[in-house]
Order: structure tokens, then C-alpha cells, then sequence
């Protein structure tokens, strides 16, 4: 597959990804003060389309990543630091969020485990996302930054 047809196809399977986080946020349940709710969890079947996708979205963006070289480009440690201050800021934001959920629901449906119909979000949201998309890109510029120091290592001078 060609470069422009790996963009095309990682477009359309991010677009649908972002459709799916959507989804799971509206066929999650908001926890109401009253009482709880007993129509099961309508988000369950979404993440059975969301997770292989997501894996495939991140697939194709290493892929073009890595042939198109960016990281090979560009200042890698400039790069990896911006990165690892995205990453650690949308980590950052994915555990409040989990709190704020949890803090919501804390004791009241215990019974239920931590994967129902109240805590899809928790996994299943645009900070996980972002992460995710974040450490393959980490990922990507240390190994990198390891290839090319053993490269210019191994490559005698000359002089």
C-alpha cells in the first residue's frame, strides 16, 4: 500500500474512531442521585468494534510515521520532550477523569464491578485516546534516537 492510500484508510479509521468515543459517551449512563439504572450496558457492543479499530488507527499511524520519517526529520529530543509533556498531560487528565467518575458511583453499585453501564468512559475516552496515540509516538522517537546513536556509533569516521 502506498503512503496516500496509508493516510486516506488512517483518516477514515481515526474519524471512525472518534464517531466510536462518541458513542460509548452517549450509551453511557450518567449515574442519577435516586437510584441506579437496570438496562444493562448498551456501550458493551461498541467496544468490541472500538478496541480493534483503535489498535488498527495506531497501526497505521506508526506505519506512516515511520515511512514517511518524521522523527528522523526533525530535533528527536525537542520532539520527545513535547511528546512526553502531552503524554504525561493527558495522563494527568484520564486519571481525574476516572476519579470524577468514580467519585460519583463510590459505593453504590458494587455489585456491578468497575465494568458497567456508568464506567465506560473511564476506558473508553478522547484522554485514553490521546495516550495511547501519545506513547506509540514516544515510543517510536526513542527507539529512534537508540537506532541512530548505535548507527553513527558503528559508522567509522572519515577523515
Amino acid at each position: 500500500m502506498n503512503t496516500k492510500a496509508l493516510r486516506i484508510v488512517t483518516l477514515i479509521v481515526f474519524l471512525i474512531n472518534v464517531i466510536l468515543i462518541f458513542l460509548v459517551d452517549l450509551f453511557t449512563i450518567e449515574m442519577i442521585p435516586d437510584g441506579t439504572s437496570g438496562n444493562g450496558n448498551p456501550a458493551d457492543i461498541l467496544w468490541f468494534v472500538e478496541l480493534p479499530m483503535y489498535l488498527l488507527l495506531l497501526a497505521g499511524i506508526a506505519l506512516i510515521v515511520h515511512r514517511e520519517r518524521y522523527l528522523v526529520q526533525y530535533n528527536r529530543v525537542r520532539v520527545l520532550l513535547i511528546l512526553l509533556v502531552f503524554f504525561a498531560v493527558s495522563v494527568l487528565l484520564q486519571v481525574d477523569k476516572a476519579q470524577r467518575i468514580r467519585d460519583q458511583i463510590d459505593g453504590r453499585i458494587t455489585e456491578f464491578g468497575w465494568l458497567n453501564q456508568y464506567t465506560n468512559t473511564i476506558y473508553i475516552n478522547f484522554y485514553s485516546f490521546l495516550s495511547g496515540i501519545l506513547l506509540l509516538l514516544l515510543i517510536q522517537t526513542v527507539v529512534t534516537l537508540i537506532r541512530n546513536r548505535f548507527y553513527r556509533a558503528s559508522k567509522p569516521d572519515k577523515k
